[in-house]
């Protein structure tokens, strides 16, 4: 009852949102190799920042003024860019039991609001804020260490400009962590960025220790406030299609219970590729060198693959576009720290979804993942791994 009740509010709270439905800018392709340095995804909750529409009826010297990529105060000095999610998860996964005891499936319901304030501060150089909020349906609390937490705060910006097409830039704070296909990194950390621009080679360096909390690791893999270091980069064959790849060092990870924390090396290499406008395709492998058992002295895997096929391309600006996609993933436990799809880690399946945008900076998404344990969590036998989503989110 008390989901229901929840889940009436926040549908309330949608509706009550002024039709005229504010600009946004379509998702960031999560399949083409990250290196932009703004790139903050952790997990497939949060990505490239909102945006509203212009007001030609207000003008440039105003107080507030909306844009049509932001919310502007003091003429562009600060920018503010919201974004709302409400998320039903019904699945049957970690599970933690055999089939003697089994465990009945779950559902997980979430309201999530992230605003990200930005601030300049010379030349190209800008402080950025994001507020993270997220609210349990089930449970009415506000889940997180904090009632409003404070997931990121950095500064970026241009260091050097070698030419007008290479440039140093840099990043220094809380920030998020994403390699080159989101397979063993996509997460919190704090720390610095280097990121090398350019059209022969982008490559990005990153030293800091991990800070999210988010983990979907049945081992909890990913060693909470422990240094690592990163070196990835992205090789465009040609103008559709490019190879990344990410090497990583983590010293001390927790790998679980009754584990000796290791120093850990991940390795991640993949390629995506834009047949034509309507059809794109990536694929990328991860592994690691930890080697780990679970309580039946069987090896936990510390490989893994993913690639998936996408039609379309939904766009937050075009009201009735829409994507389908459909992936295979294999992933180990151990082949990484987090992944930007949400149930990657520890699972062996199948997945198809879709996208669709009813009206402009409106986005329904859906998706199906049937598949199965890689190494089972108890004993030798492997638990399913079914999960159905509903999500709605509003951009403004």
């Amino acid at each position: 009852m008390k989901l229901k009740t929840n889940f009436a509010l926040i549908c309330a709270a949608f509706a009550t949102v002024p039709a005229v439905a504010l600009a946004a800018p379509a998702d960031t392709v999560r399949d083409a190799a990250a290196m932009s340095p703004t790139g903050d995804y952790v997990n497939s909750g949060a990505g490239t920042p909102a945006s509203v529409v212009s007001n030609d009826n207000i003008n440039d010297g105003a107080f507030i003024r909306k844009d049509e990529d932001k919310i502007s105060l003091f003429n562009d000095i600060v920018t503010i860019n919201p974004e709302l999610r409400l998320r039903v998860d019904s699945k049957d996964i970690n599970a933690n039991n055999s089939s003697t005891n089994p465990t009945p499936t779950d559902t997980h319901s979430e309201f999530n609001a992230s605003l990200w304030f930005r601030a300049k501060l010379y030349k190209d150089w800008k402080a950025v804020l994001q507020i993270e909020p997220n609210w349990d349906l089930e449970t009415g609390k506000m889940r997180g260490d904090h009632d409003i937490p404070m997931v990121k705060l950095y500064g970026e910006g241009t260091v050097y400009n070698f030419s007008d097409n290479a440039s140093l830039k840099a990043r220094v704070g809380k920030f998020g962590a994403f390699s080159s296909y989101g397979r063993i990194w996509d997460t919190e950390v704090t720390g610095g960025e280097l990121f090398f621009d350019n059209k022969v080679l982008p490559t990005k360096i990153v030293a800091g220790r991990r800070t999210g909390n988010l983990n979907d690791n049945a081992w909890g893999i990913g060693g909470r406030r422990k240094q690592f270091a990163t070196i990835q980069s992205t090789l465009p064959i040609n103008e559709n299609i490019n190879v990344g790849a990410t090497v990583s060092y983590m010293k001390d990870v927790d790998i679980g219970a009754n584990q000796d924390a290791k120093n850990a090396v991940f390795g991640e290499i993949g390629t995506d590729v834009k047949f034509n406008d309507d059809w794109r395709w990536m694929a990328a492998v991860s592994k690691s060198n930890i080697k780990a058992y679970n309580d039946a002295g069987r090896k936990i895997k510390n490989d893994g693959v993913f690639t998936q096929v996408r039609y379309k391309l939904a766009d937050w600006k075009v009201r009735n576009s829409y994507d389908i996609f459909l992936n295979y993933r294999r992933v180990g436990p151990l082949s990484g720290v987090s992944s930007v799809e949400d149930y990657s880690k520890n699972v062996q399946g199948v997945q198809i979804g879709a996208n669709f945008v009813p009206w402009k900076d409106w986005k329904f998404n859906a998706f199906y993942l049937r598949g199965k344990q890689v190494t089972a969590t108890v004993g030798t036998e492997k638990q399913d791994v079914n999960v159905i989503r509903g999500q709605l989110e509003y951009k403004f």
